[in-house]
């Protein structure tokens, strides 16, 4: 699948990210463990105030205490997002 040419939400890449845009990208590099930002994130990224929300949200529902480790807290979203047809 490609990437459209004209995509209608403005995203900020991170080569181009600046400022708390960028300091955010980093935490969420490192909170994902991932060598790049999910483009999930990247939808918000032109508000970095609902970029903080998003992160912050992920953090409190799958890094945050609870009874239930993280990889399976994971492993429960992929099913569910399975079962209602979501793509992503």
């Amino acid at each position: 699948m490609t990437a459209p040419r004209n995509p209608r939400i403005r995203i900020v890449q991170e080569s181009e990210a600046t400022g708390e845009t960028k300091a955010i990208y980093e935490e969420i590099r490192a909170v994902f463990g991932f060598p790049m930002v999910p483009d999930i994130m990247k939808l918000v990224s032109t508000r970095p105030d609902f970029l903080r929300v998003l992160l912050d949200g992920y953090k409190a529902m799958f890094t945050s205490g609870g009874h239930l480790p993280r990889d399976l807290k994971e492993m429960i979203a992929t099913v569910v997002s399975k079962a209602n047809s979501c793509n992503y």
